[in-house]
């Protein structure tokens, strides 16, 4: 049975204590854990504060999750400092008595200046503390946090960045607390806060929860992390045994061994020493040792392509088209798979790109390939990220079930495969519904499925027909999804 330690907020399956190799304290399960188990729930944050482009439309008391699935809502601006932004007076409430009655003055003098979403953590967490909001026990375990200080001394703009955003919060914090512990707070934010998301993984923010932060790293990591509103969700991706240590990880841990290695030493100060990464090279990485040169010239100027079309100055048509090229040099490249970074990222980059530029039927091209040929391969079956790719997957399906018109520009005209839409999406939807319970994904994400899947069933029962044990209608339509793939690939 999960434990409420170490504070009433946090219901977990863990126990903290020391390592084994001696690096710190880590999380060991208290008892045997499911796929898609809860392993830590927190329900109240340490600190969570939105990213500055997301303070317009995402509510700062609950952080979206009552926005979830609905379109252009109309968010109410605190009276007093017109900072931040509620769904409703029970949100406000909510964040009032959390932090904002604390900070408001101060975003209100210091307008029309926005502090950047580290300061305002800070500000919010040294405001907390001075007004003896934490508990005992949450202070204890966030004292016992690592700074690497030492570390951080050596790496010139991170202290920079660190010391005057310390000084910043004390100025306008008038907190009476000294300035080594203000820095200390500083970096401790810094090291060991997590990415906010929404409950379809999209980044809104900054989290810090000091009882999750004690989950080390593994590039072959057993737990994902995940957000439903302000709660954080920890969940098994694999079975976790009794007194195993539980790992999530900090990087993208798609990316060759090389570039995860440097990736935490830099950020994070240590050497890994994970099974996948003490294990010897797999063959493919050993082929690409072996034409190490003349592959990173490639990988360079992929790399240079999908940064052009990051450019803040990149027409929509000109980034699609600096992306399509990324692709195809690495697909001219015989010995670059599809599974390899930054391949899928270029796809997933590109699919983001085409939804922007309204071109539907290509993003939904780029998403069949996905979530058929890349994700079965880089992501474990209950991985978080590999829903919400089949989620947008449905989406796009039911798009183009309602309203499909394909772009004459398409390399791959879609209308040419006869492809029924309405089948697709119901698989697609099937397919997740049935995998909830063993998924990462959060209770929100769980119901939105849930209510897609249902309304969707029942519009094909009211036409008498049922899906579900309509087999060879649905294996004939994604047959047609597999032969749109592949030509899909070989044109890439």
């Amino acid at each position: 049975m999960a434990s409420r330690s170490p504070w009433p907020s946090v219901t977990t399956k863990t126990a903290s204590h020391p390592t084994p190799d001696g690096m710190g304290n880590g999380l060991f399960a208290l008892e045997d854990v499911k796929v898609g188990e809860d392993v830590v729930h927190a329900t109240v944050p340490f600190v969570a504060v939105l990213d500055s482009p997301r303070l317009d439309d995402t509510c700062a008391g609950c952080f979206g999750r009552k926005q979830m699935g609905t379109t252009g809502a109309d968010l109410k601006a605190c009276t007093g400092c017109r900072t931040v932004k509620y769904c409703d007076r029970a949100c406000q409430s909510k964040d009032w008595k959390f932090a904002h009655s604390m900070e408001c003055p101060i975003f209100k003098d210091l307008k029309p200046m926005v502090l950047p979403n580290n300061a305002r953590a800070l500000l919010r967490m040294v405001l907390r503390t001075g007004r003896n909001k934490y508990g005992s026990d949450e202070l204890a375990v966030f004292s016992n946090l690592e700074t690497h200080i030492h570390d951080i001394e050596q790496v010139q703009a991170q202290l920079d960045r660190i010391t005057l955003t310390a000084k910043a919060v004390s100025n306008y914090s008038k907190s009476e607390m000294n300035a080594e512990a203000m820095t200390a707070y500083a970096a401790k934010l810094d090291l060991n806060s997590f990415n906010l998301t929404t409950a379809l993984y999209d980044r809104i923010g900054l989290y810090l929860h000091p009882y999750a932060a004690l989950i080390n790293h593994s590039c072959d990591y057993n737990a994902t992390v995940g957000f439903d509103g302000e709660e954080l969700f920890v969940k098994a991706i694999r079975p976790i045994k009794k007194d195993e240590q539980v790992f999530i990880s900090y990087i993208d841990t798609t990316t060759p061994k090389t570039v995860r290695c440097r990736e935490l030493k830099e950020r994070y100060y240590f050497d890994c020493k994970c099974a996948k990464c003490t294990a010897d090279d797999n063959p493919q990485e050993k082929q690409f040792s072996e034409h190490k040169e003349a592959l990173e010239i490639v990988e360079r100027n992929a790399l240079e392509l999908m940064q052009s079309a990051s450019a803040e100055d990149s027409k929509p048509e000109e980034t699609i088209q600096n992306l399509e090229a990324a692709m195809h040099l690495l697909h001219q490249t015989s010995s670059w798979p599809l599974t390899r970074q930054p391949y899928a990222s270029i796809r997933d980059q590109l699919i983001v790109s085409l939804l922007s530029a309204g071109n539907f039927s290509r993003a939904f091209m780029h998403a069949a390939i996905r979530y058929l040929r890349v994700d079965p391969v880089i992501y474990d079956a209950a991985h978080p990220i590999r829903h919400i790719h089949a989620w947008i997957l449905a989406k796009l399906a039911i798009f183009l079930s309602q309203s499909f018109q394909s772009d004459p520009a398409d390399p791959v005209p879609l209308q040419d495969f006869g492809i029924n839409f309405h089948f697709i999406l119901w698989y697609i939807l099937a397919d997740l519904a049935s995998r909830q319970l063993e998924s990462c994904t959060v209770p929100s994400f769980r119901r939105l499925v849930a209510a897609n899947f249902a309304q969707v069933h029942n519009e094909f029962k009211a036409n008498g027909i049922d899906p579900s044990t309509a087999k060879p209608l649905v294996s004939k339509e994604w047959s047609k999804l597999e032969r749109l793939v592949q030509v899909a690939l070989d044109k890439e």
